[in-house]
């Protein structure tokens, strides 16, 4: 057995897997009556692109679209396709073992390399008819992202080493900022066509992030590590469904011994009543749970990029009253969920205090999703204004 067939054997059956995955939620009327109409729907609006750009445009200079193409960089990982049993068979043999791995390594910088030049296809229109860039331009842009993919690659399979929550998210934070300020001096350089240093810098970053990614995987110490991220990777489309689905629990499995926030579990209010302790029970169960925060913001997100990107007033109206019926169902079902799941609160559903509670604690997230909701679309408003940009997305 060499170490590419066993690499290729190991990266069939993923597929298999990840299609069986996509299957069990997309049967036949799904794809028939869903799934190929708005492949064909995307196609014809692309086509439509290339025709004639739609308005909106107009409204978004080129430096939101790098930042765009910034964020999009961070979604990417390492995949070397360790499973468990290598620990005691493969990893004696250690010449197919590391040469598995480097397939591995290639095949996830190739997909990541080709998962870059997809965006900047999808972008074409607006690249070449309404930003007018030249083809040097478009390619040199391409190659930088492409390093830089391959760089925040090596960064996240160091990062996940970290079992401390709060340093890894400040490690995180602060190479997000860092590479955040060299991705805009490449802009400037860039922008003022110095296409070659962009190009030498990028040539530079792609080497050495293949460079130092390779002797990181060659590393006997990180099998452990290696099998929980191809773990998590291998199970993320399942995840992703299962936070989709409001009727399946979504347990965060976490190395955390104490909680980030309430450790020492301190009163929220003073005055102790049957109500309060409710709503203090549901607070700090609901804030530590992390599957329930970000659902609660990914509401928030999803409400306010469609009130701000879709034109027509009437339809923000509508979107939004929409997404006041889908936060507070979604809230009392949370609620519904945690008074379950706890003896003492389930022992007291039938009781008043315990729907003055529940009406308060949904009443007081739901108004603050509200806020935050305005505060989001004023934000949106303040970078539009700050640009110079006319305010056409809010134009009915």
């Amino acid at each position: 057995m060499s170490s590419w067939k066993l690499f290729r054997d190991r990266y069939i059956r993923e597929r298999k897997y990840q299609y069986g995955v996509i299957r069990s939620i997309a049967d036949w009327t799904i794809m028939v009556y869903l799934i190929i109409p708005a492949i064909l729907f995307i196609i014809f609006r692309y086509r439509s692109w290339w025709l004639e750009l739609p308005g909106w445009i107009e409204s978004i200079p080129f430096i939101l679209i790098f930042m765009l193409l910034y964020l999009l960089s961070w979604n990417v990982s390492i995949r070397t396709y360790v499973e468990e049993a290598d620990k005691v068979f493969l990893i004696k043999k250690q010449r197919i073992f590391f040469g598995m791995k480097k397939w591995g390594y290639t095949c996830s910088l190739l997909l990541q390399s080709t998962g870059t030049v997809i965006t900047f296809l999808i972008l074409l229109p607006f690249l070449r008819n309404h930003f007018i860039l030249s083809w040097l331009e478009i390619c040199t842009l391409l190659f930088y992202f492409i390093a830089l993919k391959t760089l925040i690659m090596l960064l996240k399979y160091h990062l996940k080493k970290i079992n401390k929550r709060f340093k890894k998210l400040t490690f995180s934070f602060l190479l997000f900022v860092l590479l955040c300020w060299l991705s805009q001096l490449i802009f400037f350089l860039w922008d003022k066509g110095s296409m070659f240093l962009v190009c030498l810098f990028g040539s530079v970053l792609l080497t050495a992030s293949i460079y130092f990614s390779l002797k990181a995987i060659q590393k006997l110490s990180t099998i452990d590590h290696e099998i929980d991220m191809g773990r998590a990777d291998k199970t993320k489309n399942i995840e992703f469904i299962f936070m989709l689905s409001n009727e399946i629990e979504k347990p965060i499995v976490t190395k955390r011994t104490k909680p980030l926030l309430f450790r020492r579990s301190k009163r929220i209010f003073k005055q102790r009543t049957s109500v309060n302790g409710f709503i203090e029970l549901f607070y700090k169960v609901f804030l530590r749970n992390r599957s329930y925060v970000m659902s609660y913001f990914q509401i928030i997100s999803v409400g306010t990029v469609a009130i701000v990107l879709i034109p027509p007033l009437w339809i923000k109206i509508i979107i939004f009253f929409g997404f006041l019926i889908m936060m507070n169902s979604w809230l009392s079902l949370v609620w519904d969920k945690i008074a379950s799941s706890n003896p003492l609160s389930k022992k007291y559903t039938e009781t008043d205090f315990y729907f003055t509670a529940r009406k308060k604690a949904v009443r007081s997230l739901f108004i603050t999703a509200i806020i935050l909701l305005c505060m989001f679309i004023l934000c949106w408003h303040s970078i539009v204004s700050h640009f110079g940009m006319p305010f056409g997305l809010f134009k009915g």
